[in-house]
């Protein structure tokens, strides 16, 4: 299944069938044909080289380019140099061009259909009597296999891509992550889980780790749910939960989970503690809390300064209405002014209020 030895060892075969003395292994990468090998037959030995580059007229004849990337056909040229139409690129080069194979490489799935994985191109000094038909069909069963040992190559390089991809985010605990068994135990986990719950990883070796052990009681009845969700569709959206730390203490967390297709009973499980944003969520409510509480002290303070006024308004208009009306009028005038002013401050400090209740809901 290692790529490399797998080119290498399918266009040896091709050189000693044949008896070519070039051969390249065309194959598309990024949709983008690419020569990934290049095979060379130096006196008795044949000497493999990898190779990464555009398909290009400084590889391969730019007469024949065509038929590799386009036609997908098989296309047998004898003679090369006496055909007009490879003969200039023939001349060209140096050793020259006798013949010249090109054979798609076809996988077949389960269903039959042919996907293009590639093209062999063979190349030999000798103008005829090398790329026979008997030659060509014995290579075109090499080929066929060569096409699907290839491709499921490059499906296991992707899957060991994809692997250690993943096995670097496991590794850099940035985030919890953890295999369980969805009837309680815990497989397997990366270190920022067990960090997260002051675990060790004898702990979890010991297989005394469920997390059924570690949720809180108020929390089943919502998990029993989430685990019914989890057999029928396979995953959950994210939720926020508690787990106990070996301490006793509460973790709130946000998780997601996702059930693999087998074994069904299992599920990688993604665990971000959210201890911070919950710390940081409580002193801003203890901060909105305390910012309303000195709205409504200050509230309460101006409008007892400003009632106490109006009284003292109120008293003295009384006292003068009987002797001087002009005087009391004045003075009812000056109280329902402040009285208006009272009444501005308590509707902007109950609008201050407002929007700091909003802000905690929000």
């Amino acid at each position: 299944m290692v790529q490399e030895a797998l080119i290498g060892t399918f266009l040896r075969a091709a050189l000693e069938q044949t008896g070519a003395r070039r051969g390249l292994l065309i194959l598309p990468r990024s949709d983008q044909p690419r020569v990934t090998a290049e095979a060379l037959r130096r006196s008795k030995k044949i000497v493999v080289r990898l190779r990464d580059e555009v398909a290009s007229e400084s590889l391969l004849p730019a007469s024949v380019l065509h038929y590799v990337l386009y036609p997908r056909e098989r296309v047998v040229i004898v003679d090369a140099a006496a055909q007009s139409t490879f003969a200039e690129d023939s001349c060209r080069r140096q050793p020259k061009v006798g013949s010249i194979l090109c054979l798609p490489l076809f996988n077949r799935n389960q269903r039959n259909r042919a996907k293009h994985v590639g093209v062999l191109l063979l190349e030999t000094d000798s103008a005829s009597g090398v790329f026979t038909p008997a030659r060509i069909r014995t290579l075109k069963l090499v080929t066929s296999l060569a096409a699907s040992a290839l491709e499921n190559a490059r499906l296991y390089g992707d899957l060991r891509e994809r692997e250690a991809n993943m096995r670097c985010l496991i590794d850099a605990s940035i985030i919890g992550i953890y295999i369980v068994d969805i009837r309680g135990p815990i497989l397997e986990s990366n270190d920022a889980y067990l960090h997260m719950l002051g675990y060790k990883r004898a702990d979890l070796v010991s297989g005394r780790l469920r997390w059924t052990d570690l949720t809180p009681p108020e929390w089943h009845a919502a998990d029993n749910l989430r685990v019914e969700r989890v057999k029928r569709i396979g995953h959950v959206q994210p939720f926020e939960k508690e787990f106990f730390r070996k301490d006793g203490m509460r973790v709130p967390v946000l998780m997601g989970v996702a059930r693999f297709k087998e074994p069904r009973t299992q599920a990688v499980v993604f665990a971000l503690d959210m201890s911070k944003q919950k710390r940081a969520e409580a002193i801003a409510l203890e901060t909105c809390a305390i910012k309303r509480m000195r709205i409504a002290r200050k509230m309460h303070d101006d409008l007892l300064q400003n009632f106490q006024g109006m009284m003292f308004q109120f008293q003295a208009a009384r006292k003068l209405m009987a002797r001087h009306p002009d005087e009391a009028l004045l003075s009812l005038n000056e109280a329902i002014k402040d009285g208006q002013t009272a009444l501005d401050q308590s509707r902007n400090a109950i609008q201050d209020l407002s929007w700091g209740y909003k802000g905690k809901l929000q």
